[in-house]
């Protein structure tokens, strides 16, 4: 168990390797009969004794995925000696035991099978391994044609697991996606950008930056981004908050996953994408640069009228080593392009399309995306990628 926790399939999560390990722990301390979705919930996940395990579908969410990564981890672990998995319709732990391949010299001197250790209130099944047969043709051929059998049975069970594993990991990329934010036990945060009137400021407004600037005012862009990404947590069973950008602390972002909406009304957007790829420029010169290329840049076209110009926008998914924390950010040069951001990143049918072009292992890396979109009479269009970058 402690090495399917340290492997990259487990090691960066929060949620998988504490329901495998205690999943494991009660079935080998006897306590299988107990194993329940409520109990879970309530000693694994911190749910209130009464919670609606109907409405509340942390415990079988979480409970699939790992399935999905036990079955990855033995496709590329084949030769391990115990196996791991989940009943189907429990929460049981099952074990399987592959005694070790005994040599010819091992078989001539002692050519009994071995035995199975006992199991303790654990599913345990032991793989015989065959006695050494005559020196005849016919039996010779008679274990060839079961060793081929046998293998050819086994290599069709982990071609079977692991195209389920496949398709479903390739189905669920909105899952994967958010899976650094919702493995977190501590709620998210949905930071708001927002502003406030100023007379200073040439066009007579300018980004609500502290908690002095009392109801920031928000653009329906910015609310309706808030919406999106506060449903796509309600359904995944995560837990959220919601405040403007002008009240949230570092201390607040340190503690606790966090969702930046807004990119020039909301400081930490700017502060927190500077060091990375792809990041916007300090107001009034407001583009999206490349850092890797300083001829490539994006900008609205300032020639066009307001509603009918092109907007560009980010997504970013990473961990931001300043803060050990995780962040994401929807954030786009004007408020139409916050809306495409967060089309994009609440949509499976826009991420299974970023998937198929974007590098395979994007989901398990830090992830930047530049998207472009369309306005026509002040109405944002689909959303376009336009660069991309993983690390």
């Amino acid at each position: 168990m402690q090495e399917i926790l340290a492997s990259p399939y487990f090691c960066n999560s929060k949620r998988y390797p504490v329901l495998l390990q205690y999943l494991v722990e009660q079935t080998l301390g006897g306590r299988g009969d107990e194993i329940k979705e409520r109990t879970i919930g309530i000693e694994v996940f911190g749910r209130q004794p009464d919670y609606d395990t109907n409405l509340d579908t942390i415990v079988r969410y979480t409970a699939g995925e790992v399935r999905k990564r036990l079955a990855l981890y033995y496709q590329n672990s084949p030769s391990a000696r115990i196996q791991i998995s989940l009943t189907a319709r429990s929460y049981h732990a099952e074990f399987l035991r592959f005694p070790a391949t005994a040599t010819e010299e091992e078989l001539a001197s002692d050519p009994k099978p071995p035995m199975a250790e006992p199991g303790n209130a654990a599913v345990v099944a032991t793989l015989p391994t065959p006695q050494r047969q005559p020196q005849t043709r016919f039996r010779h051929k008679r274990l060839l044609i079961g060793s081929l059998a046998t293998s050819s049975f086994f290599f069709c069970v982990l071609l079977f697991i692991g195209l389920r594993w496949w398709m479903a990991s390739r189905a669920d990329v909105l899952g994967h996606f958010w899976a650094p934010v919702l493995d977190q036990r501590t709620p998210a945060i949905i930071s708001l950008g927002g502003i406030v009137f100023s007379p200073a400021s040439n066009i007579g407004t300018e980004a609500a930056k502290d908690s002095s600037d009392v109801n920031p005012y928000l653009s329906f862009e910015n609310s309706l981004a808030m919406g999106r990404v506060a449903a796509l947590l309600n359904t995944r069973s995560g837990s959220y908050r919601v405040q403007p950008s002008a009240y949230t602390t570092l201390a607040q972002i340190r503690e606790n996953p966090t969702v930046l909406v807004g990119a020039y009304n909301n400081a930490w957007t700017v502060r927190f994408l500077a060091p990375l790829r792809f990041h916007f420029t300090n107001h009034p010169d407001e583009r999206i640069v490349d850092a890797k290329d300083a001829s490539r840049f994006w900008v609205r076209d300032r020639t066009k009228p307001f509603n009918n110009s092109e907007d560009y926008a980010i997504v970013a998914r990473f961990h931001n080593p300043s803060t050990d924390s995780i962040l994401v950010v929807i954030a786009g040069l004007q408020r139409f392009g916050t809306d495409a951001a967060s089309q994009f990143a609440t949509s499976p049918d826009l991420l299974r399309d970023f998937d198929r072009q974007a590098n395979p292992d994007w989901k398990n890396k830090n992830v930047e995306v530049v998207l472009k979109v369309d306005v026509v009479n002040g109405r944002a269009g689909a959303p376009i990628v336009v660069a991309s970058d993983s690390w």
